[in-house]
């Protein structure tokens, strides 16, 4: 690779580096003599100087009332480039940030109906992987429907075969009724713990969606996609469940 294309990629325009390399070589110089050895126009020849003067990579003394340019040792570079490296530095948190609020764009989606429900749900455990976390906030009304009690048992078992991690948290009124509707064998897959807090709906947190239930009159369904809102309520479900019971 030639020095002048190396210059570029550290960040010089090509006339900055024409006229760097022409400096080295010819030392202490005046403006004419950088134009013949560069071809840069007599127009643009101070606008360049200037630019590197800048990057401290030219400076000028002044003999006989003219200006006579000289290169800056070709260390200086290695400065050059490590001042942007700072600078980069100290950007590079806002740029994250920048990123992290793109990743975190928020998306809504409402679902009406049973069966619509249903299949949404199931969407979205098939698409979970191996070891995933499946957090429930449960408020126990939905165990009433014979219809929705058979969609929990299969939902139970397909999670089990996901090999999802499940965890669910009922207040602690709802566990008779847990109990009665089902088996034994259904609850020795969930991870259930009971609390005296009361949970205004049902709520699904598995990996960036969070869903929030309603089966009353005409069921719905709203799903939530963004970290930053699952996230909090990974944190708030944790902090009931460390200190609900089994």
């Amino acid at each position: 690779m030639r020095s002048i294309d190396i210059l570029e990629d550290l960040g010089l325009s090509k006339r900055e580096a024409k006229a760097y390399l022409a400096l080295l070589g010819l030392g202490s110089s005046t403006v004419g003599n950088i134009i013949k050895k560069t071809d840069i126009p007599s127009s643009k020849i101070y606008e360049v100087l200037d630019r590197l003067m800048k990057k401290s990579l030219v400076s000028y003394v002044i003999k006989k009332n003219q200006k006579h340019f000289q290169a800056a040792e070709p260390e200086t570079i290695l400065n050059y480039v490590e001042e942007r490296k700072k600078r980069f530095q100290n950007l590079l948190p806002e740029l994250k940030e920048t990123q992290k609020f793109a990743k975190d764009k928020q998306n809504v989606e409402i679902y009406e109906g049973k069966q619509a429900i249903f299949k949404m749900v199931y969407n979205l455990v098939e698409q979970a992987k191996k070891g995933d976390e499946y957090l429930s906030f449960s408020v126990g009304e939905e165990h009433d429907d014979p219809i929705l009690v058979t969609f929990y048992s299969n939902l139970t078992w397909r999670r089990k075969e996901k090999g999802l991690k499940i965890k669910v948290l009922t207040n602690k009124k709802i566990k008779p009724i847990y109990e009665k509707r089902y088996s034994k064998k259904v609850l020795t897959t969930i991870r259930n713990r009971y609390t005296e807090f009361n949970f205004p709906q049902g709520i699904i947190v598995l990996n960036h969606k969070l869903v929030m239930l309603n089966w009353k009159n005409k069921p719905t369904a709203t799903v939530l996609t963004s970290r930053n809102i699952t996230e909090q309520y990974r944190k708030f479900f944790y902090e009931l469940y460390k200190t609900a019971k089994p």
